[in-house]
């Protein structure tokens, strides 16, 4: 039977994809696939605490705390929000009180030497305290699960 383990996986391998992007990798498919990962990465990290909850075999306890842990941390609550603006295509409850919306793409293109080019994106989120990066959010994301789960033991500390 799955488990939040799988879903805590997909999310760092959505994350991966996002830090490919990030960085740079082969461009070689169109633009919107790229903001589609983007996405994917917000979605399958906020739908991580589904799966913490419905997952039968983590103690009630674990269960029971992770709605309180994502509205305490802020980069939970914004993924959170926008999460669920994509989902219902706009934001009906304002989780993180920051009213998050992706904004600017900033796409860039390397061209030259062997193979296709090179293409990276950097994403805007917009929130009423000012624009933060896109991947700097996911990251913090990631950085937060990560330490949920540390705290419960559910994955080895560093």
């Amino acid at each position: 039977m799955p488990g939040w383990r799988e879903q805590y996986d997909r999310t760092v391998r959505w994350f991966d994809r996002f830090t490919e992007l990030s960085v740079g990798r082969h461009h070689v498919t169109g633009s919107d696939n790229y903001v589609d990962d983007v996405y994917a990465f917000f979605q399958n990290c906020y739908h991580l605490k589904d799966w913490i909850k419905n997952d039968p075999a983590l103690p009630a306890t674990i269960r029971g705390e992770v709605e309180a842990y994502i509205s305490q941390s802020r980069p939970l609550s914004l993924c959170a929000d926008l999460c669920n603006a994509l989902k219902h295509l706009r934001l009906s409850s304002n989780r993180s009180r920051e009213s998050p919306s992706f904004g600017n793409k900033h796409y860039a293109l390397q061209l030259g030497g062997e193979g296709p080019p090179i293409i990276s994106l950097r994403y805007e989120v917009a929130t009423a305290t000012g624009t933060e990066d896109a991947y700097d959010l996911a990251k913090k994301c990631v950085d937060a699960w990560t330490d949920y789960l540390r705290r419960w033991a559910l994955v080895p500390a560093e």
